[in-house]
């Protein structure tokens, strides 16, 4: 059981969805982190650089006296509370300077000017972030004075890592659960949506357990691909088990078929060794085993021909032909036997009919159609023989006045050594038929019986015409 569920396709998918979403949801995550990282710098950058450019405006209008002034009405304001300020001079001296009390140095002058924050250089306000340590930032903007002084502004920020390291935090917190939800979600998603495929599985397991052939796998609701999928399944399984069926269906008739002549074949050659030397009976004894041979031959070789023909390996000779020709020749093979039972056979054909067809293998089919018409037509009835064009087919008809073919058992005739109960007292081995579909199939055929105008039972063969100028 835990090792159907270590390789189960379901866990598999489950898992890699879950791998996938923690990955796209990390992916997401450095992102967002990076660019709230980024805004908070430049906010940061961007409040220091207006007030810089603001002081530097008072200082340019009014001179030091006028921005000590606006520096001591915003004292009390939190917003000016963090900033620094300092005017350097052009020696380095500190001129003027207010310092936020919450900055551990608090003399201007001993504060020191890394050289990140600029100077005398820059022409405009340039701010800049350095790290002031673990936990801290400077952001520092730097403007140059009219009179060569240095207005410097800053002020002292949390480090980005600090204010963002609870993020940071309730990321992986809420990310692992997260992660773990959708590998749950996933997995039962993932265990709903294959359990057709599980269901397949359990029907073929006991299939090939039991050799139940009508165990079938339930459809699921609702459509789709797998829906499909199993839907098509059924059908082969359906039509498996009907060749199965049919089979042994063929199997049981073979071995009924021959039977009787291996048995007469047993019989005769024991009536030989029992003769006591008389040689007229051990020749007689001998033909009739050589008939009985001659029988079970042509039944095997004609399974042979069926088989071969529907399994596309069936030589044939293939030129014009025209069906006129192949009616004729039947009705002069079976003349004989047609006048001995007293049955007329017509035939109707009207202009050429030519198909790219085999003369001798569409001739048999022909043949075995007329033999079986007038092994069903009683004394004194017709047998019609036709051939026509249908739009871009040859049709050639063979009808009987005999008594028809039940409706019932006209898909079944075509099978290998199938008999039905009128057919059963004829002698043969209920294979002309399936030679007839067998051939006709070979040349792109279709074959089928229909009931005849007059009564009795019309088969049609249906053959593609030959290309123009063949």
């Amino acid at each position: 059981m835990l090792e159907r569920i270590r390789h189960s396709l379901a866990l598999r998918l489950g898992v890699l969805y879950a791998l996938l979403f923690a990955l796209g949801a990390a992916a997401v995550f450095t992102l967002l982190y990076w660019a709230l990282a980024d805004a908070l710098k430049a906010r940061a950058l961007a409040e220091v650089e207006g007030k810089a450019q603001e002081f530097a405006r008072i200082y340019q209008e009014g001179g030091p006296a006028a921005l000590r002034a606006r520096i001591a009405d915003e004292s009390g304001s939190p917003e000016f509370s963090s900033l620094f300020v300092r005017i350097v001079g052009g020696d380095g001296e500190t001129t003027f300077a207010r310092v936020p009390s919450d900055w551990v140095q608090t003399q201007a002058q001993q504060i020191i000017v890394p050289d990140g924050w600029g100077g005398w250089q820059a022409q405009e306000v340039r701010a800049v972030q350095i790290p002031r340590d673990a936990e801290k930032d400077f952001t520092v903007a730097n403007r140059p004075l009219g009179d060569g002084e240095l207005l410097q502004v800053a002020r002292s920020t949390d480090n980005r890592a600090v204010l963002l390291a609870p993020l940071l935090r309730n990321f992986f917190t809420i990310g692992a659960g997260a992660t773990l939800v959708a590998a749950l979600a996933g997995g039962l998603l993932v265990w709903r949506v294959t359990r057709p495929i599980r269901q397949v599985n359990e029907t073929t397991r006991r299939i090939v357990a039991t050799g139940d052939l009508t165990a079938r796998v339930p459809v699921p609701a609702g459509g789709g691909e797998l829906a499909d999928l199993v839907s098509q399944l059924n059908t082969v399984l359906t039509k498996n088990a009907a060749l199965i069926g049919a089979m042994r269906e063929t199997l049981d008739n073979l071995a009924h078929d021959l039977r009787t002549p291996l048995a007469r074949l047993r019989g005769t050659a024991d009536m030989a060794l029992q003769s006591r030397g008389d040689p007229a009976a051990v020749r007689e004894a001998l033909a009739d085993c050589m008939e009985e041979s001659e029988r079970v031959l042509r039944l095997l070789e004609t399974l042979l021909d069926v088989s071969a023909a529907e399994t596309g390996v069936l030589p044939l000779s293939r030129a014009p032909l025209d069906l006129r020709s192949v009616l004729a020749s039947a009705a002069s093979l079976y003349r004989e036997v047609a006048e001995e039972k007293r049955i007329r056979v017509e035939i109707e054909a009207g202009d050429a009919v030519v198909v790219e067809a085999d003369i001798l293998r569409l001739g048999q089919a022909v043949a075995n159609l007329l033999d079986n018409a007038l092994k069903y037509t009683p004394s004194g009835g017709t047998v019609r023989l036709s051939a026509r064009r249908e739009g871009s087919h040859g049709v050639i008809g063979v009808g009987d006045s005999g008594p028809g073919v039940p409706a019932a058992e006209r898909p079944k005739i075509w099978r290998r050594l199938y008999r039905g109960d009128a057919s059963r007292s004829q002698r043969g081995f209920g294979l002309g038929l399936s030679v007839v579909k067998a051939i006709v199939e070979a040349h792109q055929g279709e074959v089928a019986v229909d009931d005849a105008p007059g009564g009795g039972a019309l088969f049609t063969i249906r053959l593609p015409l030959a290309a123009q100028g063949s």
